[in-house]
C-alpha cells in the first residue's frame, strides 16, 4: 500500500485520524467502516493531503499498512472506556496540535479537542437500542453524542438513514453531516486470492446443498431467530439448505444456540472468522441472508454483491439504502416471506444470475476511489471553513 503522496507545490492539509477508540475485534462494523475507509484513502494517495494516525500499538498489529504512515502510538489501557476518555483529552490533544483537522472515527469529540474536529458517527444505537447497553454506558453516550454532534465542525456518517436519524434524534443541523458510505473489501473481488485457498476444504465440505449465509454476531437486534425458523420450512425439500452462521457470541446467545439444537436443517456456526474465510463463504453462500431489525450501513450486503452473491435484506434502516433494487426486500419478522425468497432464488438460475449481476452494478457505486473522494472531499471542506487556521493558531 503506498501512502498518501504530496506533491511540491501542492498546497497540503495535514489530517489526524484518532482511532484510540478502536480495540480490534470490539468495536463490530465500525472497525471494518473505518479501516476499509482509510485504506482507500492512502490507496488513492492525494497530493493535498497528509495522513498521520494516532491510535493503539495493538491496531497496528493488526493492520501494518498504517505504519506506511505517520503514526502516533497512545499508551495505556485503551480497553478502558475511563482511561480512553483521558487519554484522548491528553494524549491525543498533544499529538494533534500541529495538523489542520482531527478526525474522530470513534462517535464522539474529547473534551478537550482542536477548533477543527470531524466527527464520525455509525449510529444511534444508544439512543435507538438503549436495551444493548448498561445503564451508566447508555446515559454517558447519551449524553456524549448530543454534546459531540452539537460541537463537531462537520459530522459524517455511512447511510442518509444514519443523518436523517441524526437530525431527528439530536437536533442537528442537516447542513453539517456528510454521507460517507463504506467500501467492499478487496477480498469480494478476488484481489487476494492467495488467502482464500487454505479454506479450501470447509468450502469443499459444503458440497452441493444450496447454502445460506448469514454473517454477524448473536445480539438480539440481529434477529436469528426468523431465520432458522424460515429455513427450517425448507427442511422436506430434496436439496433442503445448509445455514452458516459466523460472528461472535452476543447477547442473545443463549436463545441462538437453544434454536440451532432444534434446527431440522444443517446449521454450521464457525464463531468470528477472518476475512479470508468470510469472503470464501460468501463467494460459496447462493444467498446472503440478513434479517437484521438494525443497520447503519450493512456492510455484509455490500460485499455480497460485489462478490455477486444474491442478497435477501429487512426492508428496515439502512439496507434499502445499500441494496437499492438489486435484491429482495422483505419484513424481518416474516418467517414465510424469508422461506419463499431463499427457495426461489436457490432453484431459478435465471433469477440468481440476474440478482448476481445487479449486485455487481449497484457495488460499483461504493467503489474504493469513490468512497475515498468523498471522504477527502470532506476534509477539503473543512480546510476552506477557516477553523484550520485558529486549529493552527494562525
Amino acid at each position: 500500500m503506498t501512502r498518501c503522496a504530496v506533491d511540491v507545490g501542492v498546497p497540503v492539509i495535514s489530517v489526524a485520524a484518532n482511532l484510540v477508540w478502536l480495540v480490534p475485534g470490539g468495536v463490530g462494523g465500525s472497525e471494518e467502516y473505518t479501516t476499509r475507509l482509510l485504506a482507500a484513502v492512502v490507496r488513492s494517495a492525494p497530493a493535498d493531503i497528509s495522513l498521520e494516525i494516532v491510535a493503539s500499538k495493538r491496531l497496528l498489529k493488526s493492520y501494518p499498512w498504517l505504519g506506511e504512515m505517520p503514526f502516533t502510538a497512545v499508551a495505556g489501557p485503551l480497553d478502558r472506556r475511563g482511561y480512553r476518555i483521558l487519554a484522548e483529552s491528553t494524549q491525543v490533544r498533544r499529538a494533534t496540535r500541529h495538523v489542520d483537522i482531527v478526525h474522530h472515527f470513534g462517535g464522539r469529540l474529547p473534551a478537550l479537542r482542536q477548533p477543527c474536529s470531524l466527527l464520525t458517527i455509525h449510529d444511534m444505537q444508544p439512543l435507538d437500542l438503549p436495551a444493548n447497553f448498561s445503564l451508566t454506558k447508555r446515559r454517558y453516550l447519551k449524553w456524549a453524542l448530543q454534546r459531540s454532534a452539537m460541537a463537531a465542525s462537520l459530522i459524517c456518517v455511512p447511510s442518509s438513514w444514519v443523518a436523517n436519524s441524526i437530525v431527528e434524534r439530536l437536533a442537528v443541523d442537516p447542513a453539517k453531516i456528510r454521507v460517507v458510505p463504506s467500501t467492499w473489501d478487496g477480498f469480494a473481488n478476488g484481489d487476494a486470492p492467495e488467502l482464500v485457498a487454505p479454506n479450501d476444504a470447509l468450502i469443499a465440505g459444503l458440497a452441493d446443498d444450496p447454502v445460506v449465509l448469514y454473517p454477524a454476531a448473536s445480539h438480539p437486534h440481529k434477529n436469528h431467530l426468523t431465520l432458522l425458523e424460515a429455513v427450517d420450512l425448507l427442511a422436506d425439500r430434496e436439496s433442503p439448505p445448509t445455514l452458516v452462521l459466523t460472528g461472535g457470541a452476543g447477547r442473545a446467545e443463549t436463545l441462538v444456540a437453544s434454536r440451532v439444537a432444534q434446527a431440522r436443517v444443517k446449521v454450521l456456526r464457525l464463531g468470528r472468522v477472518d476475512r479470508s474465510l468470510l469472503s470464501a463463504l460468501i463467494r460459496r453462500a447462493d444467498v446472503l441472508a440478513f434479517p437484521s431489525h438494525y443497520e447503519g450501513f450493512g456492510l455484509p450486503l455490500l460485499e455480497a454483491m460485489a462478490a455477486g452473491t444474491p442478497v435477501i435484506a429487512a426492508d428496515n434502516t439502512a439496507m434499502p439504502e445499500v441494496v437499492s433494487d438489486t435484491g429482495l426486500l422483505l419484513g424481518a419478522d416474516d418467517v414465510e416471506d424469508w422461506a419463499s425468497a431463499i427457495a426461489e432464488i436457490t432453484s431459478n438460475q435465471d433469477l440468481a444470475d440476474r440478482m448476481c449481476a445487479a449486485g455487481r452494478a449497484r457495488a460499483e457505486c461504493f467503489a474504493p476511489e469513490i468512497v475515498a473522494k468523498r471522504l477527502i472531499n470532506v476534509w477539503r471542506e473543512a480546510a476552506e471553513s477557516g477553523d484550520t487556521d485558529r486549529a493552527r493558531g494562525r
